[in-house]
Parts: C-alpha cells; sequence; structure tokens
C-alpha cells in the first residue's frame, strides 16, 4: 500500500526535458533580462536627450533679439540654463547693471520659488584681470573648491602659483564661492543682504532687489533724504558690526554697493570678503569701510569719527575667546 500511494504521489509529475534541442528552442532568461536592461538604459538616454533639448531650445527674451553669435547670447543662456532646468527661472528679461567682473540680469522666477524676481550675478571668465590688489584680499585665505570644500591638494596650489590655466580656474571658482559662501552666511545671521538662492558655475542666483519696473538704486545714486540719514547710518553700521561679529569684513564697502529701496539698505558684492581672524589686513580693510561709510553720510549731516568707530568695533572683537 505504501509503494502504491508513493506511485500515485507522483503519477502526474512533469519531468523537465533537459535535451540539447529543447534547451535551445527555450527562450534564453539572460537575454530577456538584457533586453530590458538596455529597454531601461534607452528609456534614460531619452530623458537626458529630452533635458538637453529643454536647455538648448530655451531663448530667453533677453537674448532674443541679439544676434545668434554673440558671446552674449550663448554666455547667458549657458549661464542661466541649469536654473531654468531646475524650474528656478523662466525667463531673463533685462540685464539689470553690466560691470567688467560681473553682469547681473533680471530673471522671471518659478512660482515655486516663492518670488516674483530673481537676480542672476554672471561672473566673467576672466575676471580676475580686473580685480585690482586681489593679494590683500587673498592673505590668509583658505584654497575652496566650488562646493565650499577646503583644497589641500599639492597639485592645486602649484598651479595657483604658477598661474596656469588650471590655476586660474580654481582661482575663479574661489572668488565666487566666496561670495555666495558669505552671503549665505550673512543673510542666516539677519544682515541687510539679499537671499541667496543657488549657486552654479560662474553665476550666483539671489532674490532681486527692486520692482518689475526696475532695480533698486545704490546709494550713491540717490539723493538721500536728511530725515533719514541718521537711521541708515546706524543700520549701516549695525551690518557692519554683524558681519564682524561673525569674523567677516567686507573689504569694498561704499555706497556704489549698498542698495535703497523703500527706506531701508540692501549691502551687495561679497566676492573680496575677507575673514578677519586670518587675513593680517582685517583691521586697515574695515577701517577703510568705516571710512568709506561715515564720509558718505557727512554730506547729510551726521557728524562721525571713523578711527574711534573702527577701534570701538575692533578692540572688542580681538577681545574676545573665540
Amino acid at each position: 500500500m505504501k509503494t502504491k500511494y508513493q506511485i500515485d504521489e507522483y503519477e502526474n509529475f512533469e519531468f523537465e526535458d533537459h535535451s540539447r534541442q529543447e534547451h535551445r528552442q527555450r527562450p534564453s532568461t539572460y537575454k530577456q533580462k538584457k533586453q530590458k536592461q538596455n529597454g531601461r538604459i534607452a528609456h534614460i538616454h531619452t530623458q537626458l536627450a529630452d533635458m538637453d533639448d529643454d536647455i538648448t531650445s530655451w531663448v530667453p527674451s533677453y537674448v532674443k533679439a541679439l544676434d545668434p553669435k554673440h558671446h552674449e547670447r550663448e554666455w547667458v543662456i549657458n549661464s542661466v540654463g541649469p536654473f531654468y532646468r531646475d524650474e528656478i527661472v523662466t525667463d531673463v528679461t533685462r540685464i539689470v547693471k553690466g560691470g567688467k567682473e560681473a553682469n547681473v540680469y533680471a530673471c522671471a522666477a518659478h512660482p515655486a520659488t516663492g518670488h516674483k524676481l530673481l537676480a542672476a550675478k554672471l561672473y566673467r571668465p576672466r575676471m580676475l584681470r580686473h580685480l585690482k590688489n586681489d593679494a590683500i584680499y587673498k592673505a590668509g585665505r583658505q584654497l575652496r573648491d566650488a562646493e565650499g570644500k577646503q583644497i589641500k591638494g599639492r597639485r592645486e596650489k602649484l598651479a595657483l602659483r604658477k598661474k596656469t590655466a588650471f590655476g586660474k580656474q580654481v582661482d575663479i571658482q574661489w572668488w565666487i564661492g566666496n561670495e555666495y559662501r558669505t552671503q549665505s552666511t550673512l543673510y542666516e545671521v539677519g544682515a541687510d543682504v539679499p537671499e541667496p538662492i543657488g549657486h552654479q558655475g560662474n553665476t550666483i542666483m539671489m532674490a532681486y532687489i527692486g520692482d518689475e519696473y526696475g532695480p533698486a538704486p545704490t546709494l550713491s545714486e540717490i539723493d538721500l533724504p536728511r530725515s533719514e540719514a541718521q537711521t541708515l547710518f546706524d543700520r549701516t553700521l549695525k551690518n557692519v558690526s554683524l558681519m564682524l561679529d561673525n569674523h567677516l569684513i567686507h573689504g569694498d564697502l561704499s555706497a556704489y554697493n549698498i542698495l535703497y529701496w523703500d527706506g531701508e539698505i540692501c549691502i551687495i558684492d561679497f566676492p573680496q570678503m575677507i575673514e578677519a581672524r586670518h587675513n593680517p589686513h582685517a583691521f586697515e580693510l574695515l577701517q577703510r569701510d568705516i571710512q568709506r561709510v561715515c564720509e558718505y553720510y557727512g554730506r547729510f549731516g551726521i557728524r562721525t569719527d571713523y578711527q574711534q568707530i573702527t577701534q570701538d568695533l575692533w578692540q572688542p572683537y580681538m577681545g574676545r575667546d573665540w
């Protein structure tokens, strides 16, 4: 009985045919997996191609009037294109400011950013040719890459010393990265600076100060009401003090890089900003910043002593146990 039940148990068992002929006729599992994998790869390539096409076919309204071969057209598209792809901006509408080191453009912001307008600061590839006395600002600096990580490699330091093409590229990235990092730090601690939105390559994206009709003017461009002079002077010094509290000195502060909008100030331009703990020229740069500020507000009847103000800020700073 036991043997019978065992036979009945396997009566309907289907034996696999392992003959060579049957194996050739059977679909290959490996080939099926390979075909499926290739299909996924092809799909990814298609998506990437579509993404690239979106960037290359994107022509901001500002550059549409420019000749297709004009260097500014390609420069703007390539520089702002990544922010368009990441849905931060939707258009570049006009140039706000043209300079030797960089141009600033007004951009229509993507609704997801919570802003109506953004400002894109595009640094020129050869900006270092126009930075005067940059050795003063570089003194004691920590060399960092585009991501803000400290560079300790011998190759980079040698390239910088010899001023090779690679060394110049590292140097440019340091200046641009330095501006974005310090602006981010200052915004986080409550300084009157534009909100930084992002940094990529030669471009810094930030909040736009102004409206759809035009950008905020600098203090040097307006006739400041005397009734506002004392309040804005105090506010400017508060920002200088706040910077120093965070070991930072602007290094080039003046009425030319302080914006005025709706009765308030907004400080801009930070590539040369220095670290007060490491730069041996920190005191003289701080005093120069304060002197320029005092000279400007002095035109509106504000009596000041820039040397005394500098000492009043510097001595407590140096006396702290950092």
